[in-house]
């Protein structure tokens, strides 16, 4: 009885003086707090990323589009010097898959919006004389006009995929964006022209 009892007592005393003690205190609090701190540093990275490569993919839609209309006639060389020079904004990421479409859409009060012609670079390009597989705004154009429309996708592959499968319940995120502008020179665009 005499050990059981002094070994309580000795337990008590260590116990006592483990909660006396403030030493370790601050090893504590960063063992609990390191995991949020490294959560939150990598998710504002990572979203930091995807704004940058959306910023990217908005600029090489207006810049498409703006490019396609400055002139009146484009022939299929320029075409192409056209999509590298767009592929090109998206430097310094990975460029190889980004999708872009651009369409010259005509309008008119009777049919509608109609596409004119359309050029893909890695996806489909939209299918001429049918509507565009876009919803485009009202009040863009009047009756009889044209408008450039650009549409742009990338699929941002995040550096953590594993964890943002287990977040978003994917390894991407597919940043679009579609830009709209008038012709500037002529009131409808050729392509390919000569046709």
């Amino acid at each position: 009885m005499t050990f059981r009892g002094s070994s309580l007592a000795r337990l008590g005393r260590v116990l006592v003086r483990v909660a006396r003690d403030r030493r370790a205190v601050s090893a504590v609090e960063f063992a609990l707090l390191l995991p949020v701190m490294l959560t939150l540093f990598i998710a504002g990275n990572e979203l930091s990323q995807a704004l940058t490569i959306y910023r990217k993919v908005s600029h090489t839609g207006s810049a498409l589009g703006d490019l396609v209309s400055q002139v009146g006639t484009i022939a299929t060389a320029d075409m192409t010097n056209i999509l590298a020079a767009a592929t090109a904004i998206m430097t310094p990421y990975d460029a190889s898959g980004v999708q872009l479409v651009v369409s010259a859409v005509n309008y008119t009060t009777t049919s509608g919006f109609k596409t004119a012609w359309s050029v893909g670079q890695n996806t489909s390009a939209w299918t001429v004389g049918s509507a565009p597989p876009i919803t485009i705004p009202s009040g863009l154009v009047s009756n009889d006009q044209q408008l450039i429309v650009t549409r742009v996708q990338y699929t941002y592959t995040s550096t953590f995929s594993v964890f943002m499968q287990n977040i978003l319940g994917g390894t991407s995120i597919t940043l679009s964006d579609v830009a709209y502008l008038r012709p500037r020179v002529t009131d409808k665009i050729q392509y390919p022209y000569p046709s």
